[in-house]
């Protein structure tokens, strides 16, 4: 069962952004805490992917990744999304996980709120990882979702 068209192009969106980083920590000088806060992004969309397995997280919320490392992360990490959504009906796709968060409280949260949390949770730290470039004296790229729609970058909802 495909997710819907709305969270098929943010979970696209979210992907594309952090291609985009990549690709930019990998020909620039990039200060450690862009790095950590990119490793923070993946570390966390796996963290949520296992909770909707009902899963351990594969990796820490905040890992400790080298850029090479952190870049097969991001290679991979649509690709697992992608994996979890074709085994899912739309019984489970409107319905609701119940998890710890990292402090061991427990929650229930609808399986559409986590979804749209990830690329929003991405979008966050990416607009961090952006200053922190800026700072650094670097152009960061034009990361906007409007931006990834209007050039084609990812398809329309």
């Amino acid at each position: 069962m495909a997710l819907s068209p709305l969270h098929e192009q943010l979970l696209d969106f979210d992907d594309w952004a952090n291609h985009q980083v990549v690709a930019l920590l990998q020909h620039a000088p990039a200060p450690p805490r862009a790095l950590k806060l990119l490793d923070h992004v993946v570390g966390a969309s796996r963290l949520w992917l296992a909770r909707l397995q009902s899963q351990p997280s594969p990796c820490a919320v905040w890992p400790d990744w080298t850029l090479p490392q952190v870049a097969a992360e991001v290679a991979a990490l649509r690709g697992h999304w992608r994996d979890w959504s074709d085994k899912q009906d739309a019984a489970a796709l409107a319905g609701a996980i119940a998890y710890k968060n990292s402090k061991g409280e427990r929650h229930s949260s609808r399986v559409a709120d986590v979804l749209t949390h990830v690329a929003l949770h991405g979008a966050h730290h990416r607009a961090q990882i952006l200053t922190e470039l800026r700072l650094a004296g670097q152009e960061p790229p034009y990361l906007d979702f409007i931006h990834a729609t209007r050039t084609g970058a990812i398809g329309a909802g």
